[in-house]
């Protein structure tokens, strides 16, 4: 019922309509269909604005893991060790931090230098 409801909902014209529809299909589903089903509803899903919002929040999240963990990286190999806090706090950055941490990454020369980049707003 759930796949034949996206497929219902894709020819909503209001784009807006059809996002919130397929959105409340999506969250609703997730509690109630086995792995299977969903799998299917994921391919009922495809190529609707939704699927695309969802596959580019997924790539700025991989993209920002990735900055994470190569900063991580490059902190333990000057640091040795660096605190499981900092670690954590490295995961929750945006983007933005991340590169300028990258860009920084020479200028830290202690590992507390790098609550400026936690404590900025």
């Amino acid at each position: 019922m759930a796949i034949d409801a996206v497929e219902l909902a894709k020819k909503i014209e209001n784009e807006d309509e059809k996002t919130y529809i397929i959105g409340t299909l999506i969250g609703i589903s997730d509690k109630f269909l086995t792995e299977e089903y969903k799998n299917k509803l994921k391919g009922a899903i495809r190529m609707t604005k939704i699927a695309e919002m969802l596959i580019q929040e997924g790539k700025a999240e991989g993209k920002a893991e990735g900055k994470a963990e190569l900063i991580i990286k490059q902190l333990k190999k000057r640091f040795n060790k660096i605190p499981e806090l900092y670690v954590k706090r490295m995961y929750e950055l945006n983007v933005d931090k991340l590169e300028k941490i990258g860009e920084n990454i020479f200028d830290i020369k202690k590992i507390e230098d790098l609550d400026k980049y936690f404590n900025d707003n």
